[in-house]
């Protein structure tokens, strides 16, 4: 039987009917468009942390960014970390106000709360280290395999972390877990696509815990992938990284992108397939896929011609406008494709 801790009921009272539930409710219901989009600015601090502590805890296992020396990247990355924790702070309080006993009663949120605040205690203690003296978790065989743990507990953390914040809405999916039944012969369907959404895989993913799971990976890979796309892009445009030659920083991050791109592909696709028919006639979803297809020809445009003179500008902190414009664009379509995708389900 799942339970929470018995102080969270009695928070999740202290909020109900306050002020701040009342203000929380009132923007929610009444400010157009805010549910979607304050999500959307949620998951974006999630991508954030993908392209900070993720990426710096990558590192440190000598899984990412190999050239980069890890003092370097420490100090580099993770004061955008301690920017991102607030604005996901105050995106989630949102809901969390305005519904608090539905958060306060909810076990997988108490499970979120206690991954969260372990690896930010022990994030803040590797960056205070790190800053006490640069080289403090390379000076000896020791420290570098303490450092490995941390990143290693690190990881784990914030992987549950993400997971369990989709899964806070999929309770009842934990309480009375399901991953297969017997499917059913729904017989000739008039078109296509209601026929892949009756297919015997469609049915599994959208009637049991495969749907959850799935939307847990997207979401996660999805963040990587613009959380890895951010510091090319911070790059670019001559914000971040401006000592490392940009084709090192692309060439160090491309494999990871791919990497996460493919994976959130799939998830995405398996979740397709449950409402194949109703997503195709989403306005929601096609600005999603119109907004993908942007941002797949502006890299096009980027690497195919732009990138073709980067002996040019590949040190210098300030880019010529041209590639600043490509850097730009790049967030700005991204950060639409995630805005796009929280709209899908908003739009009935």
């Amino acid at each position: 039987m799942l339970s929470v801790p018995d102080f969270f009921p009695a928070i999740g009272a202290f909020f109900d009917g306050s002020l701040l539930q009342a203000g929380a409710l009132w923007t929610l219901r009444n400010v157009p468009g805010f549910p979607p989009i304050i999500q959307t600015v949620h998951i974006l601090g999630i991508a954030v942390v993908m392209g900070s502590a993720v990426l710096l805890n990558l590192r440190i296992l000598g899984l990412a960014m190999p050239r980069q020396p890890i003092a370097d990247v420490t100090r580099r990355v993770l004061p955008w970390l301690w920017w991102a924790l607030p604005v996901m702070l105050i995106s989630g309080a949102f809901f969390v106000l305005g519904r608090p006993n539905r958060y306060f009663n909810n076990p997988v949120f108490a499970w979120k709360m206690s991954f969260l605040l372990p690896v930010l205690t022990l994030t803040l203690f590797y960056y205070l280290m790190s800053r006490r003296q640069e080289d403090y978790w390379q000076l000896n065989p020791s420290r570098v395999l303490q450092g490995r743990a941390i990143a290693v507990i690190s990881l784990a953390l914030w992987m549950m972390v993400a997971v369990s914040g989709r899964w806070i809405a999929y309770l009842e999916y934990l309480q009375y877990p399901l991953w297969g039944f017997e499917v059913y012969d729904a017989g000739p369907q008039p078109s296509f696509l209601l026929g892949v959404e009756n297919w015997a895989l469609s049915q599994i993913i959208a009637s049991t815990n495969w749907f959850p799971l799935l939307e847990s990976i997207h979401v996660i890979a999805a963040a990587l992938v613009v959380g890895s796309i951010l510091w090319v892009d911070l790059r670019l445009l001559g914000l971040a990284a401006t000592r490392y030659p940009i084709s090192q920083l692309s060439s160090d991050l491309i494999a990871w992108t791919w990497g996460a791109f493919a994976v959130a592909s799939i998830t995405g696709l398996g979740m397709f397939i449950t409402r194949a028919a109703s997503h195709v006639l989403n306005p929601a979803f096609q600005w999603k896929g119109a907004l993908l297809l942007l941002a797949g020809i502006n890299m096009a445009y980027f690497h195919f011609r732009v990138y073709k003179e980067v002996d040019q500008w590949d040190t210098v902190a300030d880019t010529p406008t041209q590639v600043k414009l490509a850097g730009g664009l790049s967030l700005f379509l991204w950060a639409g494709v995630m805005l796009a995708g929280r709209w899908v389900g908003h739009i009935i």
